[in-house]
């Protein structure tokens, strides 16, 4: 409780200097702020890479009285270690790449926009309105997407892929020696987890030890290292592609960073939130990671192609006659998108397994293992098993998410290198 009331009051004094601005921003210039409410947004972690809190910003003008709802995530306040790999990491830094581009795109343009307009951000802060207020509400986070959600989260993700796609290639039109967004800013959009790093090396160990305690295969020792070896291979899977259309992909697409909007129980929007993980690269790692973090086996069986096939209704009804042109140039026909999708399940599958023990374990739970700063870089960095099998011997609905999603990755892979 009183590490809560700090957090809070920290999150006060940032901000004490930038209500005004921000409530411009929201379209209350010339109110005056009367008071800032802060409370964390959820009752344990509900993020990773950030400290996440609710704000009733209460304004005045004459005799009017309004109170904006905002949402706001901050780098870690108290946690040291996990600020200071949440810097090296360039993860606010990403974000703030993201929503500058985004006004340049027209995004908000749109009736139904699929990201939240943000009203401040820089490398340590993100502000923008809080769209419960508005509607929209996340699906529970050990529940797998149905159909309807699925379509809906692939719209929005469709659109967003072909506003980038359309930027730049109208952009590279323009200029005389064309460049990649991704030539400007390598530096930025370089991920650090998802190479040959200590945290990697982690989740592959985690792996083997989810499955040799949870899984009937038979298993020997080798299996860690090779688990290991093709965790880093599979790294290299997801990086930009002389033989494809490369887009900004969000690539941390989880049941948190998405809110639904509702006509009765039918999902007719989906917002993507958090884009601190972007790469670039193929469309299709995008679809494929969300599907493997959302979805069942037997929801892809069921429906891949579905989906691939309205993903890609979409994304080319979206586009303009120059990147029309651009998809011929790269062969990224229907088909091409479908063998593509293909060659990005091993990555989905990876990043799925190194980020579920993460994002999967109850909120509460999650923040006296993952945000302690005394054990921080011991799960991070070295070895998480024990808090994770613990977690996953007392709640069934966790482990076996995990365990479905280890024994297809042992199916589809390992037992080819055994």
């Amino acid at each position: 409780m009183e590490a809560v009331k700090e957090k809070c009051a920290n999150v006060e004094r940032i901000l004490s200097s930038q209500l005004k601005g921000i409530a411009r921003d929201a379209g209350f210039d010339n109110w005056e702020v009367e008071r800032c409410d802060v409370r964390p947004a959820a009752q344990g972690l509900s993020g990773f890479l950030g400290d996440h809190f609710k704000l009733d910003l209460h304004l005045r003008k004459d005799n009017t009285i309004r109170i904006i709802h905002l949402f706001a995530k901050f780098l870690p306040l108290l946690n040291i270690p996990k600020a200071k790999l949440v810097m090296e990491s360039n993860f606010f830094q990403r974000e703030a790449l993201m929503y500058d581009l985004f006004d340049k795109l027209g995004v908000y343009n749109d009736q139904n926009p699929w990201c939240p307009k943000a009203l401040r951000f820089n490398e340590t802060l993100v502000v923008m309105p809080d769209l419960s207020y508005e509607g929209y509400r996340n699906v529970a986070k050990l529940e797998c997407l149905d159909l309807q959600h699925v379509r809906a989260v692939v719209t929005s993700m469709a659109k967003f892929h072909a506003a980038f796609a359309c930027y730049e290639a109208n952009r590279n039109c323009d200029l005389q020696h064309p460049h990649s967004f991704y030539d400007e800013h390598r530096e930025g959009l370089m991920d650090k987890s998802f190479m040959d790093s200590p945290w990697l090396r982690a989740a592959a160990k985690l792996t083997y030890n989810f499955l040799k305690e949870f899984s009937t295969k038979q298993l020997d020792r080798s299996v860690e290292k090779i688990m290991i070896e093709l965790f880093i291979d599979t790294c290299n899977d997801l990086r930009q592609r002389e033989d494809s259309l490369n887009v900004l992909i969000h690539r941390d697409l989880w049941t948190n960073n998405i809110m639904f909007r509702y006509d009765g129980t039918h999902p007719t929007d989906a917002v993507m939130l958090d884009f601190q993980c972007v790469r670039y690269g193929p469309p299709a790692f995008d679809i494929m990671i969300f599907l493997y973090l959302t979805t069942s086996r037997k929801f892809r069986l069921a429906h891949e192609m579905e989906v691939l096939n309205h993903y890609y209704t979409v994304f080319t009804h979206c586009l303009d006659d120059v990147t029309k042109g651009k998809l011929k140039d790269y062969n990224y026909g229907r088909w091409d998108l479908f063998n593509w999708c293909e060659k990005a399940r091993r990555f989905a599958m990876m990043e799925t397994l190194a980020i579920h023990p993460f994002v999967l374990m109850e909120e509460h739970v999650a923040e006296e293992t993952f945000d302690n700063p005394d054990t921080f870089v011991k799960y991070n960095d070295e070895d998480r098993s024990g808090p994770v099998l613990k977690h996953a011997r007392e709640n069934e609905t966790y482990r076996s998410r995990q365990l479905e999603h280890a024994e297809e990755f042992v199916d589809r892979y390992v037992y080819k290198l055994i």
